[in-house]
C-alpha cells in the first residue's frame, strides 16, 4: 500500500514540476514577445540591443537583468543614444522593478500603461525629448525621475495617489500652473525636485505635511509670495533650495529650527531685511547662498559659530560694512563670494588663515588699503582671488608661491602701482590675468608669455611702457584668445613675433567646445572689460571659440605685419589711435569669423582691399581719419556700412559717400560735379527717408531707454553687459 501512495506521490509531484515549468516558460515567452515589442519601436543606431533576439536567452540580452525565476527584473539602457517612442508594453512586465532609459533621445508621450505596472519600483526617464503631462503612477512606485525632458501642463492633484513614492524629480521640464496641495498625501516622499520649470504661485504651506521630507528643490521658477513659516515643521529636511524666483519679505527666522539643514539656496529672488540671527544656528550648514536679493546691514559677526560652513554666497545685495574677521576661523571654509555690496575697509590679513580657502571673491565694493602680502602663501589652494572694481592700492604682492594654484586674478578697476609681480610665473594654471584700468608703469611682463594655460590677458588703461619685442620663449602665448593692452604708452612696430605664435587664434571655430564658455572652479566665469564693436562693455560668459585683439590708444607705428591674416579666428581687431602707416595688408581678408575692425585715427594710405569683402560677419567697421584713396570696396557687408566708418578720407569715393567715382577709380574732378548733383538729385527723396527714420529711431530709443532705465535696470542689459550671476549647479536648458 505504501509503495502505491509513494508512486502516487511521485507521480503528482513529477505533474506539477512539469507544469510549473511549462507555466514557467511561457512566462518568460511572455517577457520576452513584450520586450521585442519595445525593441520594434526605437531605434538603436549603436547596436546595444543586437542580442535582443529569439535565439538568446532573455537574461543573457544586454541591459536585463533577471530575478531567480528568470522574468525580467531591470531594464538598463542609461546613455545608449536610443530613440523613438516608448511602447507601453514594458508596463506589462509582471516582475519588473527597474526601468532605467535615461540620457537618450526618447521623444513622445509616457503611455498611461505605467499605472498597471505593479511591480515597478523604480522608473528613470531623465534627460530624454518626452513630451505631454506627468503620468499617474504605479501605488508601487518609489523613485520617479523625468527630469530634464519637454513635459508640459500642470501637475496633476493625482499625484497624491501615488502615495509610496520616496523620490519625485520632474526638474529642467516645462511645468506651468501651481503645486497642487495633494502632493502633501505622499507621506513618504523624501526627495521632490520641481527645479527649472514655469511654477507659479506660493510655495504650498501644506508641504509641512510631509515630516519625511530631506530635499526640496524648486528653483528656477516662478513662484512668488514669502517663504511659508511652517517649513520649520520638516525636522529633517538637509536640502532646501528655492532659488532663482520671485520669492519676497523676509528670510523667516523659523528657518533657524531645522537643525539638519546642510544646503540653504536663495538667490536670485527679492528677499529683504537682515539676515536673521537664527540662521547662525544651523551648526551643520554646509552651503549659505543668498547671492542677488535684497538683504541689508552688516554681515554679522555671529556668521563664526557655522563651524561646518564650507561655501559662502552673499554677492549683489546691500550688505555694509567691513568684511568680518570672523570668517577667518571657519575651518572649512572654501568660497567666500561677497561681490557686488557696500563693503568698506581694508581686506583684512586674518583671511590667509584659512588654509583651504578656493575662492575668495570681494569685487565691487569700496575696499580699500592694500592687498594682504600673506595672501601669495596661501596661494596653493586658492584658484580665484576677484577683487575687481575697488580702491585697493599699492604694489601686488611678490609672494606667489612656487606651487601656487591660482586660475583667474583679476585686479581691475582698482589703484594698484608698480609692475606685474614675476612671482606669477608660479601660477602655471592661470587661465586669466586681467589687471586693467589700475596706475602699473613698467614695461611689458614677458615671462606672462610662458604660462600655458593663460587665455585672457588684459592690462588696458594703466601706464605700460617700451617696445613689445620677441622674447626667447618658443610657443608664446600658446592658448592666449584675448588680448587687450588698450590705452597704454606702448611703443614700436606691432609685436609681429607675438601675433605669429598665437596659435589659439587660428581655427577656434574648429575645435568641439564651440558653445562652452570659457570659466575656472565652481564655474566660476572669466569676464573682462572690453571696447566691443566701439563700445566699452564688460564681457561676462566668453566663449571659448571668442578671439579678439585690442592694441588701440598707443603709440605703435609701422605697418600691419601680413602675418595677421592667419589669425583666422579673430572676432575683433582693434588698432586705433596708434601711428600706425602704409597699406591695410591683403591677407587681412581671411579674418573671415571678424566681427569688428577699427583701424581709426592712424596714417595708412593706399585703398581699401577689396578682399575684406570676405569679411561676411563683419558688422562694425571703422576707418576713419586715415590717408586712404580710392573707390570703397562693394557687395556683401560692404553695402551696409555708413559714413562714419570713413570720414575723414578726404580721396574716398563711392558709396555709401556722395562721391562717385570714375570709372578708373579714381574721385571725380570739378568737371564732373554737374552730373554728381544729378546723381544726387535722383537719389535725394531716399536719402531723406533714411534720415527721417534715424531721426524717429533716435527720439523713440531716448524716450524708450529713459522709461526702461527709469522703472528699474533691464534684466537683459545687465546679462549682456554686467557680471550678474556668478551661478553655479544645475542649469536650465
Amino acid at each position: 500500500m505504501s509503495n502505491k501512495r509513494a508512486k502516487a506521490h511521485s507521480l503528482l509531484f513529477m505533474f506539477m514540476f512539469l507544469f510549473v515549468q511549462n507555466f514557467s516558460v511561457s512566462q518568460v515567452d511572455e517577457d520576452l514577445e513584450l520586450l521585442l515589442s519595445f525593441k520594434s519601436s526605437i531605434n538603436d543606431p549603436f547596436g546595444f540591443l543586437s542580442n535582443w533576439n529569439s535565439s538568446t536567452p532573455l537574461c543573457m540580452w544586454n541591459g536585463i537583468t533577471c530575478n531567480s525565476f528568470s522574468r525580467v527584473k531591470v531594464i538598463d539602457l542609461v546613455e545608449k543614444n536610443i530613440s523613438g517612442i516608448i511602447s507601453s508594453s514594458i508596463f506589462h512586465l509582471v516582475e519588473i522593478e527597474t526601468i532605467n532609459l535615461s540620457n537618450n533621445q526618447f521623444s513622445g508621450e509616457i503611455h498611461s500603461d505605467l499605472v498597471s505596472s505593479v511591480s515597478l519600483r523604480y522608473f528613470n526617464l531623465s534627460n530624454n525629448h518626452l513630451t505631454g503631462e506627468v503620468p499617474k503612477c504605479s501605488i508601487s512606485l518609489k523613485i520617479l525621475d523625468l527630469s530634464d525632458n519637454l513635459l508640459s501642463g500642470k501637475i496633476s492633484p493625482q499625484i497624491g495617489v501615488c502615495s509610496n513614492l520616496q523620490e519625485l524629480d520632474l526638474g529642467g521640464n516645462n511645468l506651468v500652473g501651481r503645486i497642487p496641495s495633494a502632493i502633501s498625501n505622499i507621506s513618504k516622499l523624501q526627495i521632490l525636485t520641481l527645479a527649472c520649470n514655469k511654477l507659479t504661485g506660493q510655495i504650498p504651506r501644506a508641504l509641512s505635511k510631509m515630516k519625511s521630507l530631506k530635499w526640496i528643490s524648486f528653483g528656477n521658477n516662478n513662484f512668488s509670495g514669502e517663504i511659508p513659516q511652517e517649513l520649520v515643521d520638516l525636522v529633517s529636511l538637509s536640502y532646501l533650495d528655492f532659488a532663482d524666483n520671485n520669492l519676497s519679505g523676509q528670510i523667516p527666522s523659523s528657518l533657524g529650527n531645522l537643525t539638519n539643514l546642510q544646503h540653504l539656496l536663495l538667490f536670485s529672488n527679492k528677499l529683504t531685511g537682515l539676515l536673521p540671527r537664527s540662521i547662525f544656528d544651523l551648526k551643520r550648514l554646509i552651503e549659505l547662498d543668498l547671492g542677488d536679493n535684497y538683504l541689508f546691514g552688516e554681515i554679522p559677526k555671529l556668521i563664526i559659530k557655522l563651524r561646518s560652513l564650507e561655501i559662502l554666497y552673499l554677492f549683489f545685495n546691500n550688505f555694509t560694512g567691513k568684511i568680518p574677521n570672523g570668517l577667518a576661523s571657519l575651518p572649512r571654509l572654501h568660497v567666500i563670494d561677497l561681490a557686488s555690496n557696500s563693503l568698506v575697509g581694508e581686506i583684512p590679513s586674518l583671511i590667509c588663515n584659512i588654509t583651504s580657502i578656493v575662492l575668495i571673491v570681494l569685487s565691487d565694493n569700496n575696499l580699500s588699503g592694500i592687498i594682504p602680502p600673506c595672501l601669495g602663501n596661501i596661494s596653493k589652494s586658492l584658484a580665484v582671488l576677484d577683487l575687481w572694481k575697488n580702491s585697493v592700492h599699492g604694489p601686488i604682492p611678490e609672494t606667489f608661491s612656487q606651487d601656487c594654484g591660482l586660475r583667474i586674478l583679476n585686479f581691475h578697476g582698482n589703484k594698484l602701482e608698480g609692475s606685474l609681480p614675476q612671482s606669477l610665473a608660479n601660477c602655471r594654471n592661470l587661465g586669466m590675468v586681467d589687471i586693467g584700468n589700475n596706475k602699473l608703469n613698467s614695461t611689458f611682463p614677458y615671462w606672462l608669455d610662458t604660462l600655458p594655460e593663460l587665455q585672457v590677458l588684459g592690462l588696458r588703461s594703466n601706464k605700460l611702457r617700451g617696445v613689445l619685442n620677441s622674447s626667447k620663449t618658443i610657443h608664446r602665448f600658446p592658448k592666449l584668445r584675448i588680448l587687450d593692452l588698450a590705452n597704454n604708452e606702448f611703443t614700436g612696430p606691432l609685436p609681429e613675433g607675438i601675433i605669429k605664435n598665437m596659435k589659439a587664434m587660428i581655427n577656434l571655430k574648429e575645435q568641439k567646445s564651440s558653445f562652452q564658455y570659457m570659466h575656472g572652479i565652481y564655474y566660476y566665469p572669466y569676464y573682462i572689460n572690453l571696447t566691443v564693436k566701439g563700445i566699452y562693455i564688460e564681457l561676462y560668459e566668453i566663449l571659448t571659440t571668442f578671439a579678439s585683439i585690442d592694441l588701440s590708444n598707443n603709440n605703435f607705428h609701422g605697418e600691419i605685419p601680413s602675418v595677421i591674416g592667419k589669425l583666422s579666428s579673430l572676432r575683433g581687431l582693434n588698432l586705433s589711435h596708434n601711428s600706425l602707416s602704409g597699406h591695410i595688408p591683403t591677407s587681412m581678408g581671411n579674418l573671415t569669423s571678424l566681427e569688428w575692425l577699427d583701424l581709426s585715427s592712424n596714417m595708412f594710405t593706399g585703398q581699401i582691399p577689396n578682399e575684406l569683402i570676405d569679411m561676411t560677419f563683419l558688422t562694425f567697421l571703422n576707418l576713419s581719419n586715415n590717408q586712404l584713396t580710392g573707390p570703397i570696396p562693394q557687395g556683401k557687408q560692404f553695402n551696409t556700412f555708413e559714413n562714419g566708418s570713413y570720414e575723414g578720407n578726404l580721396a574716398l569715393c563711392g558709396f555709401p559717400l556722395l562721391k562717385a567715382c570714375n570709372n578708373d577709380g579714381r574721385k571725380q574732378s570739378p568737371s564732373f560735379l554737374k552730373e554728381a548733383d544729378d546723381s544726387e538729385t535722383k537719389i535725394s527723396f531716399g536719402w531723406k527717408v533714411v534720415l527721417i527714420g534715424y531721426g524717429c529711431g533716435l527720439i523713440f530709443g531716448v524716450v524708450v531707454g529713459y522709461v526702461t532705465f527709469k522703472n528699474g535696470e533691464p534684466k537683459w542689459f545687465v546679462t549682456l553687459y554686467r557680471v550678474k550671476y556668478h551661478r553655479k549647479g544645475r542649469r536650465c536648458s
